[in-house]
Formats: C-alpha cells, structure tokens, sequence
C-alpha cells in the first residue's frame, strides 16, 4: 500500500498590488491555518517520507509553518513544475519515487490540487486554503500508479475557523 498527502496552500493576499503571484504572502488566518494543520497531521500519526512542494512563496511558506508543528525528518523538495501543474505532473513525480517510500505529500495549488482528488479519488471535496486529502492505493510500487490510479480516501481535513 501506498499513500498520498495532498494539501492546498494556506490563504493568501491580495493586498500587494505589484506583487507577482508567484510572492504573494500568507494572510494572517493562513499562517494560522498552516500551523493548525501540521499539529492535526502530527497528532494523527500521519507518517510522511518525502515532501514536494510549489516554489511559490505562499506554498513554501505554508509548509515551513506546518513543519513547525510536524516533526518531518526528511528535506522537501521544492519543484517550479508544482506551480502550474497538471494532474500528470503530480503521477509523473510520484512514479519516480523509490519503493522505500510509503507516504509521499505534495504542497501545491488549485485548481490542481482538487482536480488531484477527483483523478485519484473520484471524489470531490472543496479544497479550500490549507485542506489537506488523505489517499490510499494498493501498490507496492510507485510505478503501478500510472496502471492503477484509483485511490480511496482515507480522510479529509479543513482548518477549523
């Protein structure tokens, strides 16, 4: 079995005007939000081996303060490719992964990020600013995935207001 954490960044500004999209800073609810969801994956026992993530500022900035609160002993790895990625991008990073690693977590953006849970999960969910899906797949090998696809949703989670 093999598991994926997906998680949309937490909210974002707009208060910046001549700020690029791609620097656009977490709000104050946002970095309060990202703190909340790594202490709930934390208390979960959620156990992730390795962590891609957008190099857009709010995607950065999200899991720097949701590592924070969860204890990760690996390093993220950070792909310009998260940024405006396509479903297949997502598929074509996680079959590279090495069969060692069971709970892989990609820290991006929507529409991408909802359009993932669909693909995998055939299940929507509004994925609002820092949610965080929870899929399981029954491979062994990251590999498989481009075959088999079909994950189950083991859990769905939105930062409490």
């Amino acid at each position: 079995m093999k598991r994926l954490i997906l998680m949309r960044h937490a909210e974002a500004g707009w208060d910046l005007a001549n700020i690029p999209d791609r620097e656009r800073p977490l709000t104050k609810n946002g970095l309060r939000d990202a703190l909340q969801m790594g202490a709930l994956l934390e208390e979960k026992g959620l156990g992730i081996d390795r962590i891609f993530c957008s190099t857009a500022k709010r995607a950065q900035d999200t899991l720097s303060l949701f590592l924070w609160e969860y204890a990760f002993k690996g390093e993220p790895r950070y792909f310009d490719l998260l940024y405006h990625a396509e479903i297949r991008d997502y598929v074509d990073i996680l079959m590279q992964l090495s069969p060692e690693v069971d709970v892989a977590m990609i820290v991006a953006h929507n529409p991408t990020i909802s359009g993932a849970l669909e693909f995998f999960a055939d299940t929507y969910k509004p994925f609002s600013p820092a949610s965080v899906a929870y899929l399981e797949f029954d491979i062994e090998q990251w590999s498989e995935l481009i075959e088999k696809p079909e994950g189950k949703l083991l859990g769905f989670w939105v930062p409490k207001k």
